[in-house]
């Protein structure tokens, strides 16, 4: 028995395919200028950790379709950026919160 097994259940789209949710990124038309405009109207300028922070955003979606529970990706953001100082180092990057303000200029939910 492994108890580390994730629970796919946490994520609203477990069912969908991971084809599916690459074909609704790609119908976005989204490129970095889109998240540097989004990111300029919330007042932050965009740096390479912001731009880390980003990636990891699009590919957790695409990978794992949006959490029922915003803490479920919370987590995951504290484990993946652990070693850079976790939920403290994001709110530096995001401080109007790193799953909230992350997903909104990674172009991930609607305003």
């Amino acid at each position: 028995m492994n108890q580390f097994t994730k629970n796919t259940q946490n994520n609203e789209t477990s069912h969908r395919e991971t084809a599916i949710r690459f074909v609704e990124l790609a119908d976005q038309s989204w490129d970095r200028n889109k998240s540097v405009d989004l990111a300029q109207t919330e007042g932050i300028q965009l740096t390479d950790e912001h731009w880390a922070v980003i990636v990891y955003l699009r590919r957790y979606y695409l990978n794992h379709g949006s959490p029922i529970k915003s803490l479920t990706l919370e987590n995951a953001l504290n484990e993946q950026f652990s070693a850079l100082g976790g939920s403290e180092y994001l709110y530096r990057l995001f401080p109007g919160g790193p799953v909230s303000q992350g997903n909104r200029i990674a172009n991930l939910v609607n305003k």
